[in-house]
């Protein structure tokens, strides 16, 4: 059964301050910019030449697509502003 209440009104001490959404906001970039740090040196490992085994290959394109995905996530997030 649904809750009938109306809604209430958020609490001084519920309503974030201009200083705490900067800092979120900041916090946030400076994972964005971790993320493509840390994943930056593997996508440079990519090379032409298979690897022997078909499962290595296959678990190293996955994270070829896993992370070239993750980077465009966050890039689109900078240019949007999501």
């Amino acid at each position: 059964m649904p809750d009938s209440r109306p809604p209430t009104e958020p609490q001084a001490d519920e309503i974030a301050t201009d200083e705490e959404v900067y800092a979120d906001l900041e916090r946030e970039a400076i994972a964005s910019r971790l993320w493509i740090r840390a994943l930056t040196p593997l996508l440079q490992l990519r090379s032409h030449e298979t690897d022997p085994s078909p499962r290595v290959q296959f678990a190293f394109d996955q994270m070829y697509v896993a992370a070239c995905e993750r980077i465009a996530r966050i890039l689109r997030s900078d240019v949007t502003g999501e």
